[in-house]
């Protein structure tokens, strides 16, 4: 027997993808659950939506598209940047992936060689991560201060000039907060000047509840910008993405997308490409992730939780637990197994002080939020 495992294969899983399985196994067993865990819109599209692609593929043969994308996509995707960010972007730097994680694994690949240290915000999505170890790439933590919220500003990377990349989210996840225009600059221009490769990871862009989000392209064209249909475009499932590629990585990412995916998901691309006909009425759905935050961010203080910011986008809020629990595993595996309720252990985020958080995530009906609310106020009120 071959007992060889790569190290680049021994990464970490989420727990919360733990707790989703349980949870899903809880309810096929007929158990009621109440979930707060899982990072994805609960709302759908119109079915006129979907019905426009059926009728664009009954007219076309679902072979593969160009190995980075449908022309006319990439077309509307520069003209959504035109129109939100008055950004003006060559429709040939966009480039359609298999979700945003096929836009990491091209960034990651045509960026950066092994070695290559690349500085990521503390809290954070926990697949960053695991995508760098699997690349033999080192991970600089760049910590925000939880004295201060998890504020994250240019304070908190100036001192940082020797990393190779720069991973950043905005809107944040977990913790909803949006960097403005200023600091976006300010981090760019120390980048320029450090020769630090900035990955912008942009996926909650439009959900945002007090400013609208700048893209770090207008900043810094040698940005690598990631987005996803996931999000605000709710297309979780159809697994659709795009990059914003800079001009000196073209040509590495032109022979390796064709060589890594062969082409995105045909049908997906033509759903993609109706979803951006929708603006009003996604900014409707996102009105009711705000009106859901409001609920949470009045309401859980009062049980114990304590939210470190009021969130400016995304759909997600971040809770100090120390009133109630110095353990954020223990708490969300115990909350599930004797009440079926499913939080995110702040643990996944941050393996330094995430025992104290956890993460709701309030992209579902109102309903089920404030079911959720009357849950925990009977369990630790």
């Amino acid at each position: 027997m071959i007992k060889f495992l790569s190290k680049r294969g021994q990464v970490s899983n989420f727990i919360v993808m733990d707790l989703f399985e349980e949870a899903r196994n809880l309810s096929n067993q007929g158990n009621k659950i109440i979930h707060f865990e899982a990072g994805q819109p609960t709302a759908k599209l119109p079915n006129i939506a979907f019905k426009q692609a059926l009728n664009k593929i009954k007219k076309t043969n679902v072979s593969y598209t160009n190995p980075l994308g449908l022309e006319l996509l990439k077309k509307k995707i520069s003209n959504f940047y035109l129109k939100n960010y008055k950004s003006k972007i060559d429709y040939n730097r966009i480039i359609i992936t298999f979700g945003s994680s096929g836009a990491f694994i091209l960034a990651f690949l045509s960026a950066f060689d092994k070695g290559d240290t690349i500085g990521v915000t503390v809290p954070n999505y926990p697949a960053y991560k695991n995508m760098i170890q699997a690349f033999d790439l080192k991970m600089k933590p760049i910590f925000c201060n939880s004295k201060k919220n998890f504020e994250y500003n240019f304070k908190n990377i100036c001192k940082y000039k020797n990393i190779d990349g720069l991973l950043i989210s905005n809107p944040l996840n977990p913790t909803g907060a949006v960097i403005n225009k200023e600091e976006i600059n300010k981090i760019s221009v120390f980048c320029k000047k450090n020769n630090i490769r900035i990955i912008a990871d942009e996926i909650y862009h439009g959900i945002d509840f007090t400013k609208k989000s700048d893209t770090f392209f207008n900043h810094n064209k040698d940005s690598i910008i990631i987005n996803s249909f996931s999000k605000y475009f709710l297309l979780t499932g159809w697994r659709i993405g795009w990059m914003v590629c800079p001009d000196n990585l073209y040509s590495s990412i032109k022979n390796l997308a064709p060589n890594l995916f062969v082409a995105p998901p045909t049908i997906s691309q033509y759903v993609a490409l109706s979803s951006l006909n929708y603006g009003n009425f996604l900014n409707k759905i996102v009105k009711t992730y705000k009106k859901n935050m409001e609920l949470l961010y009045t309401e859980l203080p009062k049980i114990g939780f304590r939210p470190v910011l009021k969130p400016e986008g995304s759909f997600y809020l971040y809770a100090d637990i120390s009133k109630i629990s110095n353990d954020s595993e223990k708490l969300c595996k115990n909350l599930l197994k004797k009440y079926g309720l499913v939080l995110t252990p702040g643990i996944d985020f941050d393996s330094k002080e995430g025992k104290k958080y956890v993460r709701f995530c309030y992209s579902y009906p109102e309903k089920e939020i404030i079911k959720g609310i009357k849950k925990l106020n009977s369990i630790f009120n």
